[in-house]
């Protein structure tokens, strides 16, 4: 089932605590303000949790220039997740990845770009990373740069149960409904069990 509008960042979310959880590595929602998506490790360190739909790790500076503060630093690791089909309920991807090492891969690539003397107005304070290889060749394959942050295991991201389509068949109907409770109840949609009583 594709979903063109993409994956809800929160299903993308539940996924990567899930399989932060399989790789004995739970994480704790940190206090704060809003949509934070800010965690701590039980060893105390710091996670900042990044969602994307189209394998772009999209980070964003106070200023054009290399020494910008980055909307990505903060935490000790950035946890990027992604599903494995852009755009597309399913598996999820994600990395916990080193900020520091994060930071330094978006600054060297933006000098990069800024060195081919872009077509630019001198304020670009968005710095891209691809994880495929339809990036510029200097801020692209993250996929296979970061490999070893990869985490193992298996989780899967439900699309939206409001844009859920169906072919009118009595399985996909209950399928819809079992997302729409599932998110309505905040539980996975494994816990929604339906049954349907035609004898009367």
């Amino acid at each position: 089932m594709r979903n063109g509008d993409g994956v809800p960042n929160e299903s993308l979310l539940n996924a990567a605590l899930e399989l932060m959880k399989q790789n004995g590595k739970p994480l704790v929602k940190s206090p704060g303000h809003g949509r934070s998506m800010r965690y701590s490790l039980p060893s105390g360190e710091s996670v900042r949790v990044r969602t994307c739909n189209d394998h772009i790790l999209i980070v964003l500076g106070d200023k054009p220039s290399g020494n910008a503060k980055l909307n990505i630093e903060g935490t000790d690791w950035l946890l990027i997740t992604m599903p494995e089909v852009p755009r597309t309920p399913g598996k999820v991807l994600a990395y916990l990845v080193p900020t520091k090492e994060a930071a330094d891969a978006a600054r060297k690539t933006h000098q990069a770009w800024l060195d081919t003397n872009p077509n630019t107005k001198g304020d670009n304070r968005t710095w891209n990373l691809w994880f495929s290889e339809n990036g510029p060749a200097k801020a692209n394959n993250f996929h296979v740069r970061w490999k070893k942050y990869l985490l193992t295991g298996d989780a899967d991201a439900q699309p939206d149960p409001m844009t859920v389509e169906t072919d009118g068949s009595v399985k996909s109907e209950v399928e819809a409904a079992r997302l729409r409770i599932s998110r309505a109840a905040g539980v996975p949609p494994t816990s929604v069990r339906i049954s349907i009583d035609f004898g009367l």
